[in-house]
């Protein structure tokens, strides 16, 4: 399971703007929890997966990479 460190967390909560950009980290078509590692089933409503809302799109293109994640923002 791909999570962020604690050092890493730390970084992108400092980095947290009140009207962020929503993401959902996909990794094999699954929504991923960066806080546990754990992914959504696949094929779960849209509605039901984890979304994420105070992060630019700078924090999102490193969280993406330090996870190796697609990030999803244009179907939410």
């Amino acid at each position: 399971m791909s999570k962020l460190t604690d050092i890493q967390m730390n970084e992108v909560l400092a980095e947290c703007i009140p009207n962020g950009v929503p993401v959902r980290f996909m990794v094999g078509g699954q929504a991923l929890n960066i806080c546990t590692g754990e992914l959504n089933p696949k094929h779960i409503n849209v509605i039901n997966s984890i979304v994420y809302w105070n992060f630019t799109k700078k924090t999102i293109s490193k969280i993406a990479g330090w996870l190796n994640a697609r990030p999803e923002q244009d179907r939410i």
